[in-house]
């Protein structure tokens, strides 16, 4: 099986059940990434990323020249902002003592995550999301906006468009990179979210960008995701380990949305200190979405603490 470690195919097998099943290894979480991408590995040192933008950071020990700073690991494979926290004076950062973390200026403005299919280091496609954040690192949800074009920052597509130019000569694949007003602050080589569209055509573009085959397609205007998308999340306390009837949620909410999934209790250390997400919705209709977020936390015990679902957009309060 070429999609290496989370499988399209066996996650979303009414949409993705014609996807091709061999070929080369297509890396789907960052462990497998960087191991496979020895001269591309670089890419996931956020220290070295932070330098490479002259913005002011530098490792834990050594003093910021500005605040507010965020504090986060230099590298992180496991995802999910763990250790990620942002320090307003000298005070709360000399309390911080993280080996392996740095610290940076704090990034302000619209939080993009995009997809870039690049073929040969040339920039062949992009998906763009637009991200509305909640509190120390989590998110109420993605929106899927379109290409790099719709994008209204000018400044913001010019840090994007030199940043991939630049550094990524010679790679087939893709590559998401997160960036916050003109501050990119995270890049992966793998995909983010484009998996999610439930489009087989968008995932056989991939496959033949790693797979080496003609790609001529994509360079074509009417290629790609068209359409709306969106992707909830769910946060919730950290103390307690929460559970819900899978059967009945898939029974309920099953036809509404494209996907969803219920977050690996494993994985919930990896998450930032404010909270742990714990579930996540996507399709495209945002009510349908918010629909079945709202009957997923009314459906999970122990009950979810009000203060992750007040903030949440379109959260009601049901009885079930």
């Amino acid at each position: 099986m070429p999609w290496k470690n989370y499988d399209p195919i066996l996650q979303m097998p009414n949409w993705y059940d014609k996807l091709s099943t061999d070929g080369v290894l297509i890396p789907t979480t960052d462990d497998i990434a960087y191991t496979i991408n020895r001269d591309f590995r670089w890419a996931y040192n956020k220290l070295t990323i932070t330098q490479m933008q002259n913005i002011p950071c530098g490792p834990v020990g050594t003093l910021p020249t500005e605040y507010p700073v965020c504090v986060k690991p230099m590298m992180n494979l496991l995802g999910g902002g763990i250790q990620s926290q942002v320090c307003h004076n000298e005070e709360q950062y000399s309390k911080i003592a993280y080996p392996g973390c740095f610290w940076s200026r704090y990034a302000m403005g619209e939080h993009y995550s995009i997809d870039f299919l690049l073929d040969q280091g040339h920039n062949a496609r992009q998906f763009v999301f637009r991200g509305e954040k909640l509190q120390h690192g989590a998110f109420d949800y993605w929106e899927y906006i379109g290409e790099l074009r719709d994008i209204d920052d000018l400044e913001a597509k010019t840090v994007l468009l030199r940043f991939v130019d630049q550094n990524f000569f010679g790679y087939s694949g893709v590559i998401n990179v997160e960036i916050i007003g003109n501050q990119i602050i995270d890049v992966h080589l793998r995909m983010g979210d484009i998996d999610r569209f439930g489009d087989v055509n968008v995932m056989q573009g991939v496959y033949d960008l790693y797979n080496e085959n003609n790609t001529d397609y994509l360079y074509y205007d009417d290629w790609g995701y068209k359409g709306n998308f969106y992707l909830a999340a769910l946060f919730a306390q950290h103390k307690d380990n929460f559970s819900l009837n899978f059967d009945a949620l898939d029974y309920i909410i099953g036809d509404y949305v494209t996907y969803y999934q219920i977050d690996d209790p494993s994985l919930w250390h990896t998450n930032p200190s404010h909270g742990k997400r714990i579930a996540l919705f996507c399709g495209n209709d945002w009510e349908s979405v918010a629909w079945a977020r709202n009957i997923a936390a009314a459906m999970f015990k122990p009950e979810i603490d009000g203060k992750y679902l007040a903030p949440l957009k379109d959260y009601q309060e049901l009885s079930l």
